[in-house]
């Protein structure tokens, strides 16, 4: 195997994508754009102002009417506005009309059945399209409900302080949405962007004969595989690099572990996307053929990687599936170093794993070209 023939191949790769402006810009600027609008998104769509409507018809018990002091504490929420005094109907018609997010409702005896069974009933409705708004209106009640529970049924008893929440965690302590989503934004992005690339490229490659004249050539065809990832792999650092330096400059997310740890995850990542673009190019004979290979390769990592729900919850043939994408170990690596703070030392077995990924796929990748040819 010869460097330098391997090295020659590379530079011309790198040369004709430099000289193709529009795609060399591309490169640069789409993973800028997407990373600007998924952290507007999620930076959005934690400080949303939710409206929150009160129907009360409580009659209290002489002058104690609990359903006001709930109020009062609702209004005092973060990001909450509330719209009190309403009528049933007209509650109902403003949230279809999306002029509030959710509507709570006191009964008219609230109050005395409060005080008699020690059991608040609160009636919560939502219009149910914007789930996050659903679950910030549900926390802010539950939140005003203990608030005002705690300082007016016990009057400073013993027995409020049983009404306080003592929340802590382990991790993550003052991250907000955007910082958990973060490590798996970095891992998907870079991953979808660097096959999509990489497979459109080679395949471009292959159409035009190159692959062919290169056989003439003294290039063996272990050689060219590893000649056309290093030229790749050059444009995906580039990539990686853009969408690691945007998250950690332009969105501010935090990184409780070593930044240095999580670039050459990047690094280990964007190697293994490479190389699983070519081989799976190799199958495709026209650049339709291989954009088809986005959702049976990268949309089923994108659910089974841990991103929407636990892989532990997942059914076990679903959970089997998980651990046999590569994007499954890069985030949950990710996910350890940014987010718990671990070192390389401990997600070890996740950094093997991608290795062997991406030394699987360069020789698959050799062996499918040499049949092919």
């Amino acid at each position: 195997m010869d460097i330098n023939r391997i090295l020659s191949l590379a530079r011309r790769i790198i040369t004709q994508c430099v000289r193709d402006k529009r795609t060399f810009a591309l490169i640069i600027i789409v993973p800028s754009l997407v990373m600007a609008l998924l952290g507007y998104f999620y930076t959005t769509g934690t400080a949303a102002t939710i409206n929150i409507g009160v129907v009360n018809s409580d009659q209290g018990i002489g002058p104690m009417v609990l359903s006001g002091f709930i109020t009062d504490e609702l209004k005092q929420q973060p990001n909450v506005t509330v719209i009190a005094d309403m009528n049933s109907d007209d509650a109902v018609q403003a949230l279809k009309d999306k002029k509030v997010d959710a509507v709570v409702t006191f009964g008219d005896n609230f109050t005395s059945d409060t005080v008699k069974n020690r059991q608040m009933n609160i009636d919560l409705l939502t219009e149910g399209t914007d789930q996050m708004k659903s679950a910030m209106a549900a926390r802010a009640v539950s939140n005003a409900t203990i608030s005002a529970a705690t300082a007016r049924l016990s009057n400073g008893s013993s027995q409020a302080a049983g009404l306080e929440l003592n929340a802590s965690s382990l991790y993550a302590k003052g991250y907000t949405t955007l910082d958990l989503f973060a490590p798996y934004l970095l891992g998907v992005i870079a991953f979808a962007f660097i096959f999509i690339f990489t497979g459109v490229t080679f395949l471009r490659e292959r159409s035009f004969g190159t692959i062919e004249r290169l056989l003439v050539s003294p290039l063996t065809r272990m050689e060219m595989i590893l000649g056309y990832m290093a030229g790749f792999s050059a444009f995906a650092i580039i990539q990686s690099a853009i969408i690691l330096a945007f998250a950690i400059f332009v969105l501010k997310v935090k990184i409780s572990g070593d930044i240095y740890s999580v670039v050459l995850l990047q690094l280990l990542l964007t190697i293994v996307s490479v190389n699983l673009g070519i081989f799976c190019s190799s199958f495709a004979k026209n650049e339709f053929q291989a954009v088809q290979f986005i959702p049976l390769l990268i949309l089923p990592q994108v659910f089974l990687d841990g991103m929407f729900w636990p892989i532990s919850t997942l059914p076990n043939y679903l959970r089997a599936l998980s651990y046999l994408m590569p994007l499954t170990y890069a985030n949950d690596a990710l996910q350890n170093i940014m987010v718990r703070g671990y070192g390389l030392g401990s997600v070890w077995a996740d950094i093997l794993v991608l290795l062997a990924f991406a030394v699987i796929m360069v020789v698959l990748s050799a062996a499918i070209l040499n049949k092919q040819l």
